[in-house]
């Protein structure tokens, strides 16, 4: 059974390290969207959750503590990218936008003229 949790912490650290260095392209990057961060968030939080899941079936079998500090290594890894995406996804929420002038009627609507869309 440990050859299965190498193989998987391999696996796992290998996908963690990889979005250490992509995800922060993505965030910087000025087009992308509040969805596509929800998206990301919820696969990081899949991540990370399966990675627990994995740490408490490791202490159950009484794994090697030095495997578990691996994982516990790699979880590591994951909080701080869902910290970085949670800081982006705020920027989101806390955006200012003045809409005291906005409306849906045309500029003239107060004026009787009328304004074709």
């Amino acid at each position: 059974m440990t050859y299965e949790w190498q193989k998987t912490l391999l696996t796992e650290e290998d996908l963690a390290k990889r979005a250490a260095v992509t995800v922060p392209r993505m965030l910087a990057h000025p087009a992308v969207t509040f969805d596509q961060l929800s998206r990301l968030r919820g696969h990081i939080d899949d991540c990370i959750a399966r990675l627990e899941h994995l740490v408490t079936d490791m202490e159950v079998a009484g794994t090697d503590q030095a495997w578990i500090d691996v994982a516990e290594a790699i979880d590591g890894l994951w909080r701080n990218v869902v910290l970085d995406v949670a800081g982006r996804v705020r920027s989101f929420e806390t955006a200012s936008v003045d809409v005291r002038h906005a409306s849906t009627e045309s500029p003239d609507a107060n004026t009787g003229v009328s304004a074709v869309w």
